[in-house]
């Protein structure tokens, strides 16, 4: 199968440092969440404060990282890791206010979509705002499909109903989504760590490495789901989610379907009322 014979853009050079970026990158956005639990644990903040920090600090870190690798080490990446940590501060901040609010978490993709379009930089992670409308199609096929077969196991194995009652909740997740959960995911996991790793190891070993990191990112996540079966679940589609996500940029040299498989997924997901 080409495509897992060949990397997608073979101009880059194969090898290099483990970290595509410096560690000292993730130093602020270390600092924001640790002060957030700080005051958390003295009672100097409410709980929408500490959810307000935590969105800056993990998925401000994640984009912030994704593009200091994009950048290879030259200056010109902080200006935009500074407006995408607004973005998103913005967007939690006006979330925490209502549901409606939260349409200001579509500033964070349009920030990310705006730095692609002037710096060609963002093109080394696979954001060059190009794809061809069938690979699209395909991303958005993968997520179709292993959503759909989420709620259809889910419901059926384990009665949890889908519906999307209030709709204003599913409305907030999504676009959480959207501007933050999705879009920090695939641009660190598959256009940064999957991007950089498939030139050292070639596809799979990346792609298991990737595969297991992202599946750990959201085992820890407090907002999901303690259940026995949710969890167990949460890995095998995730897993396949991940390891799809990888092919896809593989084949296309392109973040983009990537991101429109995991969009979908979670868009489905969200769907899923777990008593």
């Amino acid at each position: 199968m080409d495509v897992l014979t060949r990397p997608f853009d073979p101009s880059r050079p194969a090898h290099g440092a483990l970290i595509p970026f410096p560690l000292r990158v993730l130093l602020p956005f270390a600092a924001v969440g640790f002060v957030g639990v700080s005051a958390r644990s003295l009672g100097w903040t409410e709980a929408p404060v500490m959810r307000v920090l935590g969105v800056v600090s993990f998925h401000g870190g994640l984009l912030a990282a994704s593009l200091a690798a994009a950048w290879q080490g030259a200056s010109g990446w902080g200006s935009g890791a500074a407006l995408m940590a607004l973005s998103l501060l913005i967007g939690a901040a006006a979330c925490a206010v209502g549901p409606w609010g939260c349409l200001a978490y579509l500033l964070p993709p349009l920030v990310l979509a705006h730095a692609a379009f002037r710096h060609p930089e963002c093109g080394r992670m696979g954001l060059a705002l190009r794809a061809d409308w069938r690979v699209l199609a395909r991303g958005a096929a993968v997520g179709g499909f292993l959503g759909g077969h989420l709620l259809l196991s889910a419901s059926r194995t384990f009665g949890y109903p889908a519906r999307l009652d209030p709709p204003a909740s599913y409305l907030t997740d999504v676009l959480y989504d959207v501007g933050a959960n999705v879009l920090s995911a695939e641009c660190f996991f598959r256009g940064t760590l999957f991007n950089h790793w498939q030139r050292r190891w070639s596809f799979w070993p990346a792609a298991l490495a990737v595969t297991g990191l992202s599946v750990l990112r959201y085992l820890v996540d407090p907002a999901l789901p303690r259940a026995l079966e949710m969890m167990v679940g949460a890995v095998f589609y995730l897993a396949l989610l991940s390891l799809s996500g990888c092919a896809l940029l593989w084949d296309s040299g392109s973040l983009l379907p990537s991101l429109t498989a995991s969009f979908v997924f979670f868009s489905t997901y969200r769907m899923l009322h777990v008593r």
